[in-house]
This record gives C-alpha cells, structure tokens and sequence, in this order.
C-alpha cells in the first residue's frame, strides 16, 4: 500500500521543462558507429538493435541507430512498407530499432551490415566501402543508448521511422548545424573529436524529438502530444515534478482549472490508461533505475517510493516488471524500454 511521505512541499511546483526531465532519467549516450561510403548499385539491410547491440560493445541492451546522409542520396525501407528518399543533410531516427535496407537507386542484391563492417576491436570510427563502382552516397551510422527499462512514457507512440530534413528555417538551424558538425567531425577528425561526438549525437537527437512534437497535431496521441495539450501537460507537469505525493484525480483536475472526468477523457485519449495508472508505471521506472544504478537496500527504495513496506513495493514491482526487485537487481535484465505494444 501506498503511503504519503513524510515531507513534501505545501504547493505543488510543475516541472518547467518535462522534456529534460525525461530525458535525464534515460541517462543517453551517443555513439558514432562507422562511416560508410556506398557506391551505385547497393542495397544493404541491418538486423535489428537488438541484436546487433549483442555483437557491439554498448553497456545496454537498446539502442536507437540513426543515420545521417553526409552525401549523396539514398532509400530507406522498413518491413512495414513504410519508406522514404534521403538527401544530403537529412537524418533518420529508428526509435524502436528495427531492421531496414539502404540503398541506391539502382537494383541490387541486399547485404547485411554486418558482414561489410570490419572485425572487432576497433581503434578508431571504422570507414566502410562496399557497391559497386557508380554514384557516392556517404552515410554516418551511429546508436543513442538508453536505459533498458520497461516502461518509459517519453518515446512510447513515435513513429518507426523519423525521418528530419531541416528546411532552413530559424527554428530548424541547430539541427541543420548539429547534423552538418556531426558529418564534419566524422569525416575530417580533429583534436576532441572523440569527445565532441557523442554530444554532437546527443543534441541531434534531443533536435528531433522537439522537432517532432512541434509538428504534431491535435489528433496525435503519446507524450509529446499529451504534453501540448493544456489539461494533460499540466497534470503531467505536477505528477513528475512530485512523483511521490499522494495524489488524486481530484486534485490533479482542481489545479488544472478542469473536471475529474475531462482529465481522466484526456489520459484515455492520449495514453489509453487512467491518470492514477500513468503515475504508478512511472513510479516503477524510477524505482527500477534506482535499484539498477544506486547501491542501497531495497527496503530504503521502497520508502522512496511511497510504500509502507518492503514486501508491499516487491509485489507491485513483480506485477510490472515480471521479477521481483532482487532479482531485477541481479540478473539487470535488458528489457525493451520502447516496446509499441507495451
């Protein structure tokens, strides 16, 4: 059972910036992959990050790979059917890491990128050559890692495919800017550039999420449209900045200036789950990373986390995550924290 802790402000104070908050608890990490330089005719296929993050030295499980095009010109095709054309400075996001093809506009007999990347260890960025011997086309791989958590409300409901090609406009120079310095870094190093890259990916990807939920319209569900939306953002905003106040629909609507009945509406709309459930997948996320990156007795968590006692915190964390939060602790199983249908 739940309990209020024992000191908590008198006045809620809602987060300013829900998206750095977030953010922050992903503890993200940026890492250029190779550099690769295709000529026409190609078509190369990978597998998904998955399993690709089994074979490549990251310290977690997920991982998001992105692309940018530093030259030249090329397709992307998902096995939904899903597809696009990418141009020079164009960028791709795969948030659930799913397998694609690249490749050229003639045909081509496709090839896995793992069998063209060179034999671990690597010194440096690997520069990979591979198609025949037409057009350029040269592209920068890469992965953001993330904490590999069951639930995280942040990219839950993206699209498989982000695809970013920025127009020009004032709003879009960082990430015109930020993928042209990534591509540069990439191809001409120079002295810090193994410590610049990682933030240079790091901002590109925090440049497509803002881009993304500036584009979204009123019919979008998820995160970022939830936190557009007047009556969800702030409640939203509330529960994150005190997570482990003892809320209520009520209250949450009272401070939001609506009813109990147009929040709970909201949630349904853009989450498919009441407020109260929302705020206690989230306070296992929490819970979760503590137990995985804090070296600190369980039963001190679970105070944290608002439980009366330890064995009451073990029997809702086993009904999220499947295990209870000893062996979580153990085994740090790598669980898809961006799985669609979670």
């Amino acid at each position: 059972m739940l309990k209020t802790p024992a000191v908590l402000p008198e006045t809620p104070q809602a987060s300013s910036d829900l998206l750095s908050d977030l953010l922050a608890t992903m503890h993200l990490t940026g890492t250029v992959l190779f550099r690769a330089e295709f000529r026409e005719p190609w078509l190369v296929e990978t597998q998904g990050s998955q399993r690709l993050a089994q074979v490549l030295p990251f310290r977690t499980e997920h991982i998001v790979p992105f692309h940018i095009i530093a030259a030249g010109g090329c397709r992307v095709e998902m096995p939904d059917g899903q597809a696009a054309w990418l141009e020079e400075g164009d960028a791709i996001l795969l948030p659930y890491g799913e397998k694609h093809r690249l490749g050229g506009h003639e045909a081509a007999s496709p090839v896995q990128f793992g069998e063209i990347l060179p034999q671990a260890p690597w010194t440096g960025i690997p520069f990979v050559q591979h198609g025949g011997s037409g057009a350029v086309t040269t592209i920068i791989c890469g992965f953001v890692q993330c904490d590999e958590l069951l639930f995280h409300p942040l990219l839950r409901y993206l699209p498989s495919l982000m695809h970013v090609r920025p127009d020009g406009s004032a709003g879009d120079e960082w990430l015109s800017k930020t993928i042209r310095h990534t591509a540069s870094e990439v191809g001409h190093p120079m002295p810090g550039s193994r410590s610049m890259l990682p933030r240079l990916t790091e901002v590109m990807f925090v440049e497509i999420l803002r881009k993304h939920m500036q584009g979204l319209t009123h019919e979008a569900v998820g995160w970022f449209a939830a936190v557009n939306d007047p009556i969800a953002g702030k409640a939203l905003k509330l529960m994150h900045a005190q997570p482990l106040r003892d809320w209520s629909v009520d209250e949450l609507a009272r401070l939001g200036a609506t009813s109990r009945t147009v929040l709970a509406d909201r949630f349904k709309h853009y989450f498919d789950q009441p407020p109260m459930q929302y705020l206690a997948r989230w306070r296992m996320q929490l819970a979760a990373q503590q137990l995985k990156s804090e070296v600190v007795p369980i039963k001190t968590i679970a105070d944290r986390s608002g439980y009366e006692s330890e064995a009451a915190f073990s029997r809702a964390f086993k009904r999220y995550f499947g295990s209870s939060p000893a062996d979580w602790r153990k085994n740090k199983p790598a669980i898809d924290c961006l799985s669609k249908a979670g």
